[in-house]
């Protein structure tokens, strides 16, 4: 099994693979790996195939968000725009449908009792925004 830290470097390097340097260059060197590759794949052993996949996987995921980088922008404006908004439309919703519930509930004789001429949606608003049937209690 090679030394992970060769298999690190190699991993790593930008410019992509290289001759292999010695093993006493990379012993010496004062790069520091990070601490989830030193937690999994020195310490644990975890094999390094699964520190290749995941190390492509993460190189692949940088360059997509980079390329779709306005995509996800414009999308995250779109989600905050519809949290933004979604209580006012709701609130709306509801005071919209509790005037029509009270407008079908409401019968000749409760307007007759207010004395005006007053509209059946006049006496629902009111109601719906905390009044009574008759206005004027």
């Amino acid at each position: 099994m090679a030394n992970p830290y060769e298999v690190i470097k190699e991993m790593t390097n930008p410019e992509g693979l290289k001759a292999k340097k010695n093993s006493s260059d990379l012993k010496n060197s004062n790069s520091k790996l990070p601490w989830w590759v030193e937690l999994l794949f020195v310490q644990i052993g975890l094999p390094e195939n699964l520190l290749r996949k995941i190390l492509k996987l993460k190189n692949r995921s940088s360059i997509h968000y980079e390329n779709n980088k306005k995509r996800y922008y414009l999308s995250a404006i779109a989600l905050a725009a519809f949290v933004y908004t979604y209580p006012i439309v709701k609130y709306a919703s509801n005071s919209n449908q509790c005037v029509i519930e009270t407008f079908d509930s409401l019968s000749e004789t409760d307007i007759d009792k207010v004395g005006l001429s007053l509209s059946k949606k006049i006496i629902s608003i009111n109601y719906c925004n905390g009044g009574s049937y008759l206005i004027f209690d």
